[in-house]
């Protein structure tokens, strides 16, 4: 969505809900660390003040202790951003709350999960309300909202009723990540207990991500490559179940072991059958990792051509597709171009230059209405 007002951004002060900042390294925080920067350095006279939480405000003055930020960049407790005075008000953890009486709100929905998607245990009756809350309140009292792909903002329209006007889509980028040189990938597979061939899948183990998909491709697998090793990393729930010999279950990683894990894989594999975006299939892209996608949600705006694209019920195609990567050289050798040159079209700098649009169309729609 392209908006009108722009040329704002000089002495525009940006207040940002930034409480997790601090804690979340990977997910939304990833997000946020690698834009705050940026925002400074692509806006012109662009200040922000940074509410955080009391015990977090050393840490986080830490993080924008530069020559080019430190002027720029104020922290505050973040009981006072509610009495606090903006040009914008932006919230990039899906919700905007605590939110300001008046003033120009932006808040960015990385996705709408849990309306989508809500939790169907009994036990996640009262969560599925609060988040509903929180993402109706959101709607209703944001100025604009920025959308992480037009998927994003579909399913804010869908579920939420956000008009598309009100919404702004800026893809992310994964070039903040921090590649290591390759030396030592070896010992940190070896440290995790992971043996070439492997395919690699990264996240959480939500229904979403659709793993089962995998689980039941993998023997298919094993047929034709017996060797074979499907990797799982991210957070996730202890299991009882039988460990098959195939899968190897590593929970977190490090960005030093995810970036070992990345370059060592022959693939990443994303089966999910809904993502905000789906950043692990861009990182992994920026290292020439080749990508299996399930083709569902954001992921085609994000892998463009250079995925190997799959039917999300089909194990069979899955399999297929694994096989096809694990035994034909050349064809993961063109995969591995294919996912550089695409992940090169994607930029943080790009980001910060759209979010910024973004806020300059909201202050534009909040001198528009008189608020």
């Amino acid at each position: 969505m392209v908006g009108g007002a722009r040329g704002y951004t000089a002495a525009m002060l940006v207040a940002v809900e930034a409480k997790r900042l601090a804690q979340e390294v990977r997910g939304i925080g990833r997000y946020v660390r690698a834009l705050l920067p940026r925002l400074v350095l692509q806006g012109d006279g662009l200040r922000l003040a940074l509410f955080v939480r009391r015990g977090d405000m050393a840490t986080v003055r830490a993080m924008f202790d530069s020559p080019e930020l430190r002027d720029c960049v104020d922290v505050r407790p973040i009981g006072a951003l509610t009495r606090a005075t903006a040009d914008v008000f932006w919230y990039p953890w899906n919700t905007a709350n605590p939110a300001p009486a008046r003033g120009c709100v932006v808040a960015t929905m990385h996705d709408v999960v849990p309306i989508a998607h809500p939790d169907p245990r009994l036990r996640g009756t009262l969560k599925n309300l609060r988040w509903r809350r929180r993402y109706t309140a959101t709607a209703k009292r944001a100025t604009l909202i920025i959308a992480d792909s037009q998927f994003s903002a579909d399913e804010a329209h869908r579920t939420l009723h956000i008009p598309h006007e009100r919404m702004r889509v800026v893809l992310l980028a994964a070039d903040d990540f921090v590649v290591p040189p390759p030396e030592g990938d070896a010992e940190i597979l070896a440290r995790l207990g992971v043996t070439s061939p492997f395919v690699l899948a990264v996240g959480a183990a939500d229904r979403r991500k659709n793993l089962a998909l995998l689980d039941r491709a993998m023997p298919r697998v094993i047929e034709h490559v017996p060797t074979a090793q499907l990797v799982l990393a991210g957070p996730r729930r202890r299991s009882s179940r039988h460990q098959e010999s195939w899968r190897k279950t590593l929970g977190f990683v490090s960005d030093r072991e995810l970036a070992a894990l990345y370059r060592g894989a022959e693939a990443l594999v994303q089966p999910s059958t809904y993502e905000g975006f789906g950043l692990p299939v861009l990182e992994a892209m920026q290292l020439g990792t080749p990508v299996i996608c399930a083709r569902a949600s954001s992921l085609p705006e994000v892998a463009g051509d250079a995925a190997t694209w799959v039917v999300p019920s089909d194990d069979v195609d899955f399999a297929r597709a694994i096989v096809d990567v694990l035994t034909d050289f050349p064809r993961r050798a063109r995969m591995s171009a294919a996912s550089i040159a695409q992940a090169s079209r994607f930029t943080w700098d790009e980001t910060a230059r759209e979010t910024i649009a973004a806020f300059e169309d909201a202050v534009a729609l909040c001198r528009e209405h008189g608020r």
